[in-house]
């Protein structure tokens, strides 16, 4: 059972903006190796057409080379995330709902998208285990 956002410390809230920033960083320079890094294997990605299992970090690393490369070539430049909510399932997991600010090199938003992550917390970070997109609609 997933607790409601507002029982998520700020600590928690915290740590998981510091975790999302550096991903960010990674996302917007392309850095596969650290996107890789960032996952837990296996992982899963859960969308309405399908139920994909990311068991190495090569997928990960293939599957966002596409990405990085389309944000190139819009002029994306940075990656901000904003947490809207944030519960705690364990522990040691953490749902996050967050939306991503794509930025062009004058720091205006280019483009948005959402996603819900379900987090392992580690050591020092998080590592994603789970990543669902939401509908802007939603």
């Amino acid at each position: 059972m997933t607790t409601p956002a507002s029982d998520a410390t700020a600590y928690d809230h915290d740590d998981v903006q510091r975790f999302l920033n550096s991903y960010g960083v990674a996302l917007a320079a392309g850095d596969l190796d650290t996107i890789a890094e960032t996952y837990a294997f296996p992982a899963l990605v859960v969308t309405d057409e399908a139920s994909v299992l990311i068991s190495e970090p090569d997928t990960v690393r293939e599957s966002f080379r596409g990405a990085a490369e389309s944000y190139r070539e819009r002029g994306l430049v940075g990656a901000v995330a904003q947490i809207r909510s944030l519960g705690t399932t364990s522990a040691g997991l953490v749902w996050a709902d967050v939306r991503w600010s794509y930025r062009d090199e004058y720091a205006a938003e280019a483009d948005t998208e959402s996603f819900r992550y379900l987090l392992r917390r580690g050591r020092d970070t998080f590592t994603i285990c789970v990543v669902v997109p939401v509908d802007p609609l939603a």
